[in-house]
């Protein structure tokens, strides 16, 4: 990656978040390394009336995070012992890796990347959900930052 991506101006960050949410609870619940499947999931999101930039953004964040969830996986696992990722619902495990995605390769502003995932939570996780992945994100994004790059709003 030649430097930290950012989302453009005007893009509606929360829509692009759930386009890329759906996309990799689709790809997890397949456990699917198909790219085709990312394709169809835009038809998907198309379907429900999500503006086509935001779900070619989506979808382009979604391959992303998919790619590095192994390293995501890694670390989350250390900062919910009690909860790796194989324990936790799709809806959970799949914001995390999301977030955890931005918030160490991107320079999305942290405090939205985080509040975004607890406001994707509480839609489509459990009761507890938003609480999880608020206190997990909280530990990626106060944690150690040699990985992260600078963040404007930060």
């Amino acid at each position: 990656m030649s430097g930290p991506v950012r989302l453009p101006e005007g893009a509606s960050t929360l829509a692009v978040r759930r386009c890329a949410l759906q996309a990799l609870y689709q790809l997890d619940a397949a456990q699917s390394d198909d790219a085709t499947l990312v394709g169809t999931l835009s038809e998907d999101a198309a379907a429900d009336g999500a503006p086509g930039r935001d779900i070619d953004r989506g979808m382009a964040l979604a391959a992303l995070a998919w790619e590095f969830r192994h390293d995501a996986d890694r670390e989350l696992s250390g900062l919910a012992r009690d909860w790796p990722p194989h324990r936790q619902p799709l809806v959970d495990r799949n914001l995390l890796r999301l977030g955890w995605y931005e918030l160490r390769h991107t320079a999305e502003p942290p405090r939205k990347v985080v509040s975004d995932a607890v406001e994707l939570a509480k839609e489509f996780g459990t009761a507890d959900s938003g609480k999880f992945v608020n206190g997990v994100l909280d530990k990626v994004m106060n944690g150690p930052v040699a990985d992260r790059p600078e963040a404007a709003g930060a």
